[in-house]
């Protein structure tokens, strides 16, 4: 998966929980923060978690991966989790 499919995937997913939770859609940046620019909470977080796994297959949070602060930041974390599930 390129780095435009993740992209994709994590903005679809970031909005769905925005939606879900009453707030509008956004078009989701790279330099977005997940809490200030989005304006995520921890359990708005833990259902895009869920939501990512669901969506492209991986959670690098289970194998120990950093806390993330930018949508830039998650897409290169999930991208990788990709690459290396696919090198595996």
């Amino acid at each position: 998966m390129n780095v435009e499919e993740v992209q994709s995937a994590v903005a679809t997913v970031i909005n769905r929980v925005l939606t879900d939770s009453g707030r509008p859609a956004k078009t989701i940046q790279p330099d977005d923060t997940l809490t200030g620019t989005l304006g995520l909470d921890s359990l708005d977080l833990a259902v895009l978690v869920v939501g990512l796994e669901q969506s492209l297959g991986v959670d690098p949070f289970r194998t120990g991966a950093q806390p993330v602060r930018s949508v830039e930041e998650l897409v290169e974390l999930y991208r990788s989790a990709l690459a290396a599930k696919d090198g595996a």
